[in-house]
C-alpha cells in the first residue's frame, strides 16, 4: 500500500497504481527525513485519493528541467501513450536554489569585492540577479509549456522559498550554499541576510513573470512563514519548517479540488 510519495516508479508498477501528481524538483522534494513532498502528500491525501510521482534529483538545477536526462522524462511521463498523461491531474514544480546557492553559483552574481557595499543591492553585478533567474523562468516556464501541449488545462504549482539564514549550516559535509561564498566575496555579516532576502524576492518577481505567461500556472508564497529555529541549515526547512510550508499550498490546492 502506497502511503507517501514514490521515489521508486517500480512501486507504482508493484502496486499497480498510476500517478495523479507528478512532482518534479529538487532537494525540496529529495531531501531524506524532511522534505516538501511527504507534507503536501498528506494533505493531498486527507479527503482525496493521490499518488504524487517525484521526480529530479537531490541538487538538480532548474535548467537541467529544459534539456537532458530529466527534461526527456518528464517529455515521457506526461505522453498519454507512454507515460501519465491520461492519469495526471496536477504537477507541482520546484526549482532555482540550486541555480543560485554555491560557491560556484553565488559568486557569479556578487561583485568580487564587496568590502566597500554599504547595502545588500551594491553587492550586486550589473544585470543581476535578474539575469540568472532569468534562465530559471525560461527554464520552468518550458515545462509549464509542455504540460500544456500534452495535458492541455492541468494545473502547475510552483514556488518560491523563504528567507534562509547564511549561517554556514551545512548537511553531512555538504554545504557552503549561503555563507561561504558571501564570505569569498568580502560581503559584511551584517549585510549577508539583508542580502539573501533581496534575492528571494527577486526570485519572487521572476516567477510572477511565470504565472502572467501561464493561466494554468499556481503560484504558492512561502515567505515570512518561518523563523530561524525552522531551518536545518542553509537552504532546508526542518521537518515542522516543511510542514508549515506546506499549510502555504492548502488553499491553493483546494482552490483546484485537488485538496
Amino acid at each position: 500500500m502506497i502511503n507517501g510519495p514514490v521515489w521508486n516508479e517500480s512501486i507504482l508498477k508493484r502496486e499497480a497504481v498510476f500517478p495523479t501528481i507528478l512532482a518534479i524538483g529538487d532537494s525540496w522534494f529529495w531531501y531524506p527525513e524532511n522534505n516538501l513532498a511527504t507534507p503536501l502528500h498528506t494533505i493531498l491525501n486527507r479527503r482525496h485519493t493521490h499518488v504524487m510521482l517525484v521526480r529530479g534529483h537531490n541538487g538538480a538545477e532548474a535548467v537541467e528541467y529544459q534539456s537532458g536526462p530529466i527534461r526527456a522524462q518528464i517529455e515521457k511521463d506526461l505522453d498519454r501513450a507512454k507515460g501519465y498523461g491520461k492519469t495526471l491531474k496536477a504537477v507541482f514544480l520546484s526549482g532555482g536554489g540550486n541555480d543560485l546557492a554555491g560557491s560556484d553559483d553565488l559568486p557569479q552574481v556578487l561583485l568580487a569585492d564587496c568590502r566597500n557595499s554599504s547595502s545588500p543591492d551594491a553587492c550586486l553585478r550589473s544585470g543581476q540577479p535578474e539575469q540568472l533567474f532569468t534562465r530559471v523562468r525560461d527554464a520552468l516556464l518550458s515545462v509549464v509549456e509542455l504540460v500544456e501541449k500534452k495535458i492541455p488545462g492541468t494545473p502547475v504549482f510552483i514556488h518560491g522559498y523563504d528567507y534562509a539564514c547564511p549561517n554556514g549550516e551545512g548537511f553531512l559535509g555538504l554545504g557552503q550554499w549561503l555563507q561561504f561564498p558571501m564570505d569569498q566575496c568580502q560581503v559584511t555579516r551584517n549585510l549577508q541576510q539583508g542580502l539573501v532576502n533581496v534575492l528571494i524576492d527577486r526570485f519572487r518577481l521572476a516567477l510572477e513573470e511565470v504565472r502572467a505567461r501561464a493561466p494554468s500556472v499556481r503560484l504558492v508564497d512561502g515567505r515570512r512563514t518561518l523563523q530561524a529555529e525552522d531551518w536545518a541549515n542553509e537552504l532546508h526547512p526542518t521537518i515542522p519548517g516543511f510542514n508549515r510550508l506546506a499549510k502555504c499550498w492548502q488553499a491553493p490546492l483546494e482552490a483546484c479540488g485537488l485538496a
